[in-house]
């Protein structure tokens, strides 16, 4: 089995062994040296051979073949009859039988043929002859040649078209990355903006708590809210400010929210919704009463907010006077 292994080394250098004899050529060629290196030389001959062949023949060198191969040879001139030299006498010998002619030839080429037998091998033969077995050498080496460099074309035709798609999906997850990233920046964008439009409305409530309580006439009121909790107020007449904050207010679900209001002669109407509570505490509303309100009013509404009060008030305190 082994004889038969190293044998098919020129046919797998040329790529022309059927799948399961290149399967096994494979596994032998793993332990072979002697098989990889003529493996290797013979790759070497086609592919020397395959370029050898790019040169084309002159146009005329195929008619000349032909024509020199149909041409005859030249066939050796039988003597006629009476062409003997005459004799002394006078006499004309008489003449001499000869055998038929075809008879001759067929001797004489017999002749031909047996010399040329007993010459060596190689010899005998016309330029012709040589000179188309060279060409079928060369055809058959070209061939063998092409053929390896058609299979390693298919091959690297292939790689190629693995590595282009490889390459375009790399190129599409690298797309889509982007496009998170660019959408992550967006949100981040939003976040940075909310952040400060908060930081602009905190800095504005500072500046007016800081005016309420720099105010002579500001008075803090601390009322129990009916629900649980504290609500505390600072007011000034003179700088027309509220101070509205709360501790310990119970926590309403997401729906839900505080909302405060001023009364006054017209009624109730909203003063603001009070912040989700941090450490107990919510963050500080600043309102504006007007002259004739008089008490302030705390309810429990939709978290967006009513524009009219939908629950009973939990807190209700008197204002200040002036």
């Amino acid at each position: 089995m082994d004889d038969d292994l190293h044998a098919l080394s020129g046919a797998y250098a040329v790529d022309a062994l059927p799948y399961a004899e290149w399967t096994l050529f494979e596994e032998h060629l793993r332990g072979c040296a002697g098989c990889g290196t003529e493996v290797r030389r013979l790759r070497e001959t086609a592919a020397r051979l395959a370029g050898a062949v790019g040169v084309n023949p002159p146009p005329g060198l195929r008619p000349r073949l032909l024509a020199a191969a149909r041409r005859p040879s030249p066939r050796p001139m039988l003597p006629l009859l009476g062409d003997a030299p005459a004799r002394g006498d006078g006499l004309a010998p008489p003449p001499v039988a000869r055998p038929w002619a075809g008879e001759e030839r067929r001797r004489k080429w017999g002749q031909g043929w047996g010399r040329r037998r007993e010459q060596g091998p190689g010899q005998g033969r016309g330029w012709p002859a040589r000179m188309l077995a060279g060409l079928a050498a060369v055809c058959a080496a070209a061939a063998v040649g092409l053929g390896a460099v058609a299979v390693d074309a298919r091959r690297d035709s292939g790689g190629l078209a693995a590595e282009s798609r490889r390459l375009a999906e790399a190129n599409q997850r690298l797309s889509d990355a982007n496009q998170r990233l660019s959408d992550a920046n967006q949100r981040l964008a939003g976040v940075n903006r909310q952040v400060a439009e908060a930081s602009q409305r905190l800095a504005g409530v500072n500046r007016q708590v800081a005016v309420l309580l720099a105010a002579s006439d500001a008075r803090t009121v601390r009322r129990p809210v009916a629900s649980g909790g504290t609500a505390t107020m600072v007011v000034s007449r003179s700088a027309g400010r509220l101070l509205f904050t709360s501790s310990g207010l119970p926590s309403l679900p997401e729906s839900r929210g505080y909302e405060l209001w001023l009364m006054g002669p017209g009624g109730p109407r909203p003063a603001g919704l009070l912040g989700r509570a941090e450490g107990g505490v919510t963050a500080p509303v600043v309102v504006t009463p007007l002259r004739g309100d008089e008490r302030v009013a705390l309810t429990v509404e939709p978290a967006r907010g009513s524009p009219r009060p939908t629950t009973d008030p939990i807190l209700l305190a008197d204002l200040p006077a002036a």
